[in-house]
């Protein structure tokens, strides 16, 4: 009784001091959830406000190294761009400093520092106005990695081509602009770099991009091509899987059907007809599978009819007519063991 009556004395005792700590905190100010609130707050945002003086300071360093660059003068611009930079970063004049300071860099083809500078003009000046002509510089950028512009070592030797760069920076402008008549192009030259670099796969998932997210875009057409093309380019014979072959297949009729007016229709239908071809070659050496060597004419004939069906006017296709008919008409395929036996005479 008495250990209880202790136990009851001692909860009763810290809900009362419980009690008193929280009314001391809140008194002191010390409540967690106030901690980022009022003064800290309002420090914290003026810090990332420029005061009038330095939008005035950025502004004339801006229109000295606008008025510098318009004689010629591009080390005195890039250096007033870069100043404004440095000491202004938060005003709305910086966003015109960044970009001006990556046109002269794109000048000296430093492409990615240029693209950097850039990205630093989406990130810390989003209310830019010519945001447009930001995601255009961009583009150009990682369009001259693309093309082979390479760095310089030392300053002096030429570095290595920056492909991965170029993708890099595609992915971004795609990022940035969504919208823009830029992302799509971005994402068919993705793909033309993953194709230079035997990198099927990243040009097939910048192709699918294109053509689910951007299906009126003027790439449309070619995008649809390419899939078919890199599909095909993965097809490695009929004795093998054939889920690149029907990718290929389906990308090819797709086109067919919403570009019926392309110059590269017949190009297409060639390219189809092949690997229809192919298909159903590949659905023949099934068929004599079961055949030959498993004397399942059920299965056999599933396959040979699916040969026809696939390219019926294929030399495959005439092949595997003349199985069914043996099938049907209840002849015995001969083996090789069987020929060996035969000459033996020992059936």
């Amino acid at each position: 009784m008495v250990i209880t009556l202790m136990q009851r004395l001692s909860f009763f005792l810290f809900v009362l001091l419980f009690a008193g700590a929280g009314q001391l905190t809140a008194q002191m100010g010390l409540n967690p959830f106030d901690w980022f609130d009022g003064e800290a707050e309002e420090e914290a945002l003026a810090i990332n406000v420029a005061s009038n003086a330095d939008e005035v300071a950025a502004s004339s360093l801006v229109e000295s190294g606008k008025a510098a660059l318009e004689s010629g003068n591009t080390g005195r611009a890039h250096s007033r761009f870069k100043k404004v930079i440095k000491r202004y970063g938060t005003t709305k004049a910086a966003g015109e400093a960044r970009y001006l300071r990556a046109r002269i860099l794109m000048t000296k083809g430093k492409w990615k520092k240029a693209f950097e500078t850039l990205q630093e003009v989406v990130t810390e000046n989003p209310e830019f106005e010519q945001f447009n002509q930001v995601i255009s510089a961009q583009f150009e950028c990682a369009t001259a990695l693309m093309e082979g512009a390479r760095g310089r070592i030392l300053w002096i030797i030429p570095g290595f081509r920056q492909y991965d760069e170029a993708v890099r920076q595609f992915e971004t402008v795609v990022r940035n602009g969504p919208y823009s008549d830029y992302a799509p192009l971005a994402l068919m030259n993705i793909a033309l770099v993953a194709e230079k670099q035997d990198e099927p796969d990243v040009a097939i998932d910048a192709l699918d991009r294109l053509i689910n997210y951007y299906p009126q875009s003027m790439l449309a057409p070619d995008a649809y091509y390419n899939m078919a093309e890199t599909y095909s380019s993965l097809v490695k014979g009929p004795e093998y899987d054939q889920g690149a072959t029907r990718q290929a297949i389906s990308y090819y009729e797709d086109f067919l059907i919403l570009f019926s007016e392309s110059n590269y229709v017949g190009d297409v239908e060639a390219n189809l007809a092949a690997m229809q071809n192919l298909l159903a070659e590949s659905r023949l050496k099934l068929g004599d599978f079961f055949y030959y060597y498993r004397n399942n004419n059920t299965a056999a004939l599933t396959f040979y009819n699916e040969t026809v069906t696939i390219a019926p006017e294929s030399e495959a296709a005439d092949e595997a007519r003349a199985r069914i008919e043996d099938v049907e008409a209840g002849v015995r395929p001969i083996s090789g063991a069987q020929i060996v036996r035969s000459l033996l005479l020992i059936d």
